[in-house]
């Protein structure tokens, strides 16, 4: 028997089997763009991907990670798998640090940890036959010398493929058998951590679910922890049992599956469940949809970076307003910012009649509204945007602090963290 094999074999020692299998603390990955000339006559961009990212897995557990596209999920993957080096931070596995290793060190881990990509086509080399392909991990780690092709058969009918299949291209199958051949190629060296970037995104929906039903079947059968990445929220609340939310690179809420569906604790999973379309010509009601656009991640917004979208602003302390003239300020500023708010025909008193029917406020609420208002009359929107957002949006809890909060389960059971000032 190999090093390799009897190292596979033998029980990792000096880890605790009740500690997580997989904890992430403070992860972050920034990228930095613009080199050379370009880089002296423009400068660099920062990119922050991902933000001070913290959470962990339970052993057998499958962590469903849900958010928008561009929200940092793939990039916090690769991170975690150490396929991208991390700009701060650390990813414990089986109690060792990743961040800190490299070189064979860092091989050996991948043992225990496998990725299946997306596409189930671009994924797998067309001149490749499928049997060599799923052996390919075998041999990169010296794992099952003389044993390879008997266990790419296996693990081929393993996933629900005929085992006769070995000898066949990839273009010969469909793409739900394609990425039945990408979860053989996982197993192949018997790992026990598998990511999962959006493995059923390219499926049509059947398909997903005989996948689906198939990954849950192996990872009871070979006692396997998921981390599943998706933006579908029925394939997650199908295979997860936690969920973890996230926007613009940073988490904002981690629950239960059932409980983050039944209690959203964080404006962006309400809107991201209210957005859920009903399958029900009968019902009635327009969908959530946010308004506006997310922020740069070369210059996300200060404290909560869901802010910006936010329809729960919450108001600054020091400039006291009642909750409905915060509800008409609030509105009458977001309309301004993204340049929604139109005072052609009806001039003043159109602005006023659609957000302040029963007045502006006092104070230095009223003066800043006065303020913008006129600004808006003499064209200039700017000044109008400029003057709400530092008397509002800028003095906000919100944009001063990062919000991580603990809350109450519905249940009262397990930990909900939602990354919300509502909760303070």
């Amino acid at each position: 028997m190999s090093e390799a094999v009897e190292r596979r074999t033998r029980t990792d020692s000096g880890t605790d089997t009740d500690d997580p299998l997989l904890r992430v603390e403070g992860l972050t990955k920034h990228f930095t763009q613009g080199s050379g000339l370009l880089a002296s006559v423009f400068g660099t961009e920062t990119v922050k991907a991902v933000e001070d990212v913290t959470f962990d897995i339970e052993r057998g557990e499958t962590l469903g990670l849900v958010g928008e596209s561009g929200c940092g999920k793939s990039t916090l993957a690769r991170t975690v798998l150490r396929l991208l080096d991390p700009t701060e931070g650390s990813v414990y596995f089986k109690g060792k640090d990743l961040a800190g290793l490299s070189g064979e060190r860092l091989r050996r881990e991948r043992e225990d940890m496998q990725m299946i990509f997306q596409d189930p086509q671009s994924s797998l080399d067309p001149r490749m036959k499928v049997g060599p392909i799923v052996e390919e991990p075998m041999r990169a780690h010296g794992l099952y010398e003389g044993e390879r092709e008997e266990r790419a058969r296996m693990l081929l009918n393993k996933v629900g493929l005929d085992p006769q299949h070995y000898n066949r291209f990839p273009h010969q199958f469909s793409g739900g058998q394609r990425q039945r051949v990408n979860l053989a190629r996982a197993l192949a060296v018997n790992p026990d951590f598998i990511v999962c970037d959006e493995p059923t995104s390219a499926l049509d929906a059947s398909i997903q679910a005989q996948v689906l039903n198939t990954m849950k079947e192996l990872q009871r059968e070979f006692g396997l922890t998921y981390l599943f990445i998706s933006h579908d929220l029925s394939v997650i609340r199908h295979i997860s049992d936690r969920v973890a939310v996230m926007y613009l690179g940073q988490l904002v809420e981690l629950a239960g599956t059932d409980e983050l569906f039944d209690n959203p604790q964080h404006p962006y999973t309400d809107a991201l469940l209210r957005s859920i379309p009903v399958p029900d010509p009968r019902a009635t009601g327009a969908r959530g949809v946010l308004e506006g656009d997310v922020p740069s991640p070369i210059e996300p917004p200060s404290g909560c970076r869901f802010r910006t979208r936010c329809p729960k602003l919450i108001a600054p302390d020091d400039v006291p307003v009642t909750d409905s003239e915060w509800e008409s300020v609030r509105a009458f500023m977001r309309a301004v910012h993204r340049r929604t708010i139109t005072v052609d025909g009806g001039g003043e008193r159109a602005i006023r009649s659609e957000y302040f029917v029963d007045g502006t406020p006092t104070g230095e609420a009223g003066d800043a509204v006065e303020t913008a208002i006129d600004a808006l009359l003499d064209d200039d929107v700017e000044r109008a945007d400029k003057i709400l957002t530092e008397t509002f949006a800028d003095r906000s809890i919100c944009a001063r602090e990062q919000p991580a909060y603990e809350v109450d389960t519905e249940n009262g059971d397990g930990r909900h963290f939602a990354a919300c000032h509502l909760h303070r």
